[in-house]
């Protein structure tokens, strides 16, 4: 098999970021390129980061997406003309019995506009066949302490592999690494309104940066009636309680079921 191209799935969080870094600094081999995928509904710290990141990566740091969640979100609501598949949390209003929508927005706004670029950094246009024999190697960047959310890729032309996983890296050990090579330390990457978000990132995100927790709160009021494609009451968080009605402070839940529900791409 030969490898075409090299290239990080970048998300600007803790270890992505770290990767990218490590490559920049001789530790890693160096990547053909590293490819944001933009939901256009991350942090501000995000596209703060990615912009450093852009400046200070020898290699070009490319940036797609496959729309906007946001308006996605929205649109569904209104007429479900596109139907932004993101786990809410349901509850039946009669039984009491709660759920969980089926999450597509991974493969919607990452996986899938990231293994479009890929296809046409390799100039393989739409509909045509990868070149047989030939491969694209992605680097995802999950530490040892999220192992379990190593898969490998969907695609036959993509092998995903795990840097810092061969280099036996947490994620307290890229906050070593990057603190030891004096570069700004990155926050978690995830999309603003996510629904497994744990209890300490929402408090975090009310008492740190209330207007995203505002807008937090609005989109959860947005989605309470439903979408077309979704039956009974939406929520963003797990207790199917109002955002705005939760006292974060109290309930401190560090954990989520995001790890159960990723792909290997959010989050990183």
């Amino acid at each position: 098999m030969q490898k075409i191209l090299t290239a990080i799935s970048l998300g600007a969080g803790v270890q992505s970021s770290t990767m990218a870094l490590m490559a920049a600094k001789g530790e890693l081999s160096m990547p053909d390129c590293a490819i944001f995928a933009d939901t256009g509904y991350e942090p501000e710290h995000i596209y703060s980061y990615l912009k450093f990141l852009t400046s200070a990566l020898p290699f070009p740091v490319y940036k797609v997406d496959n729309g906007n969640l946001r308006d996605d979100m929205v649109e569904s609501v209104h007429t479900g003309a596109r139907f932004a598949s993101v786990p809410f949390f349901t509850k039946n209003e009669t039984t009491g019995k709660v759920g969980v929508l089926k999450r597509q927005c991974t493969y919607d706004y990452k996986i899938e506009p990231i293994r479009i670029k890929l296809r046409r950094l390799c100039g393989v246009e739409k509909h045509k066949q990868f070149p047989k024999n030939s491969y694209v190697e992605q680097w995802i960047g999950i530490s040892t302490d999220e192992a379990d959310r190593m898969k490998p890729s969907r695609f036959k032309y993509i092998k995903n592999t795990y840097p810092l996983i061969d280099l036996n890296m947490s994620r307290e050990d890229c906050f070593s690494w990057l603190e030891a090579n004096n570069y700004p330390l990155p926050q978690k990457s995830s999309c603003l309104c996510c629904p497994f978000h744990s209890d300490k990132h929402w408090y975090d995100m009310q008492k740190n940066t209330p207007t995203e927790f505002k807008e937090a709160v609005w989109i959860d009021k947005k989605i309470r009636s439903g979408t077309k494609n979704a039956k009974g009451t939406l929520y963003l968080h797990k207790s199917c309680k109002p955002l705005d009605e939760i006292n974060f402070d109290e309930t401190q839940d560090q954990n989520n079921t995001f790890g159960n529900e990723c792909e290997g791409m959010c989050g990183l």
